[in-house]
């Protein structure tokens, strides 16, 4: 099939047989056009547009009869196969979105028609986007990930066989516009991989969604040459990566994280860098959000896999191994981003020091954007993950020269950090509540520290503040704590 068979007005037209064309081109023409005003709110027009497709279905059965004849040859066929199938399209999204004209079965009677009739057939890009717009809509009505599922193997078959040259569309679809067909599918596989994301999730079955994404990304990823679509990538690794953090799984969420800073520093080479620096400036912030994440995660399990060791019952958990063999055709670029950061438990002090002295670099990147991008929300969340941080490092050991340390770096810390937190709180008074976890977590953490220490350096030359400021310090997170209790319990109420 070629995309000349929805060409108006075009010479090549004149090869097809005429009388097959004008039996399809007016339901054709019409229900794009009803399709294009089904989301009107006004109440003739939804009588007009009901009347319309009462008049085009009626025509239905002449218009599949004439298919189903087998009398038609070669481009006439096809045109009239793709012809339908876009009918049929149309009218399954105005019977799946139009108030008044809602009936979700027959939508999905009429897309099942619309993929049914293309199906089989060696598809061009036209009759793929039209099968693949009509899969996105069945599992809007429907969701499961079957349609979703198939439509990302279609997409994938015409980036395979097509590397994505670019190439015009004229179609009689519904909301699509004369316009590059590459950049049609790259929008529509994105909506899908959102739309796979939300179904996945649901049936706890993310790993089908991230080898999707990845199968298409992982193949991409050296050749894209559309900044838009890089910070789309950089954008689905992140989300990647998240998830994969939150199942403990950090040789992937790494490579992840590693991939998508790579696609931000091919951007910032490119001469239009300036066109979308805005973009990729908050990319990368989330990037160094989520290494922040990383990090704490990696101490976390760090500590309570030190603290169960000490416990004479303890038996370790086996773990069925999981692992995605993400981003191997990146594997010698992804070196440098890699090798800066462990991606399994630390056992001791140097260790966690490092992971520390990394969280708090990714810290600094990502308070520095997100303050320049006037985030103030994920700016203060990054900083109770860095808070965090200090609290893990500080449970590596119990001798006091390293407390001392931890302890300076969390007064620090917190001080350079309070002013800016108590000032957006008192503008953004949702923020309240995250500054009460601080002050909370500093509480109990800085009780138990001082506790240990306070005893043992008082009256030593070497300390002659840190005992007076410690205790300043601990009487001023309570107070500011109990301040900030009363204010959060009166947001509440």
């Amino acid at each position: 099939m070629s995309s000349r068979h929805f060409a108006e007005n075009d010479s090549s037209e004149l090869s097809i047989d005429t009388n097959t064309v004008s039996c399809f081109l007016e339901p054709l023409k019409n229900s794009r056009r009803l399709a294009n005003l089904r989301k009107t709110k006004h109440l003739w027009l939804r009588e007009k547009i009901s009347s319309d497709c009462t008049e085009i279905n009626s025509r239905l059965p002449q218009l599949y009869g004439i298919i189903e004849a087998d009398e038609l040859l070669g481009l006439t066929r096809q045109f009239a196969t793709i012809a339908l199938a876009t009918i049929y399209y149309n009218l399954g999204i105005i019977y799946k979105d139009c108030l008044g004209l809602q009936d979700l079965q027959v939508s999905l009677d009429s897309l099942s028609r619309s993929r049914e009739l293309l199906r089989g057939n060696e598809l061009d890009c036209d009759a793929i986007l039209i099968v693949v717009k009509s899969l996105v809509a069945m599992s809007e009505i429907q969701a499961t990930q079957r349609w979703l599922s198939e439509a990302v193997k279609l997409y994938l078959q015409y980036s395979k066989r097509d590397n994505f040259r670019s190439k015009p569309i004229y179609t009689y679809l519904a909301d699509v516009l004369k316009q590059d067909l590459r950049i049609l599918l790259i929008l529509l596989y994105e909506k899908i991989i959102k739309r796979m994301e939300v179904i996945y999730s649901a049936s706890d079955e993310m790993d089908e969604w991230i080898k999707t994404v990845h199968d298409c990304l992982n193949n991409r990823v050296r050749i894209i040459k559309s900044l838009d679509e890089a910070c789309k990538w950089s954008n689905a690794a992140i989300t990647i990566s998240t998830y994969l953090i939150n199942k403990l799984r950090f040789h992937e969420a790494r490579n992840c994280l590693a991939a998508a800073e790579y696609i931000l520093d091919s951007i910032e080479e490119n001469p239009s860098y300036n066109v979308i620096r805005y973009t990729v400036k908050n990319l990368q912030a989330k990037v160094a959000n989520a290494w922040l994440t990383y990090t704490n995660y990696i101490l976390r399990e760090s500590c309570s896999y030190l603290q169960a060791q000490q416990q004479t019952s303890y038996v370790p958990i086996q773990r069925a191994p999981q692992e995605l063999l993400l981003f191997t055709s990146l594997r010698a670029r992804l070196g440098y981003f890699t090798n800066r950061i462990t991606d399994s438990r630390v056992s001791n002090t140097y260790g966690a020091d490092i992971v520390t002295d990394f969280a708090v670099d990714q810290y600094m990147v990502a308070c520095t954007i997100f303050s320049a991008l006037g985030n103030d929300g994920d700016y203060f969340i990054a900083m109770s993950k860095c808070a965090l941080v200090f609290k893990y490092l500080a449970s590596f050991s119990t001798d006091i020269d390293f407390q001392i340390q931890v302890y300076k770096c969390q007064r620090k810390f917190f001080y350079d950090n309070y002013s800016k937190y108590v000032q957006k709180a008192r503008l953004l008074p949702e923020f309240v509540s995250d500054l009460v976890v601080i002050l909370k977590m500093w509480n109990g953490h800085v009780k138990d520290a001082t506790q240990k220490f306070l005893s043992v350096i008082e009256g030593i030359e070497e300390f002659p503040n840190l005992y007076s400021i410690t205790q300043r310090t601990l009487r001023f997170i309570i107070s500011t704590l109990d301040d900030y209790e009363q204010i959060d319990r009166v947001i509440v109420i």
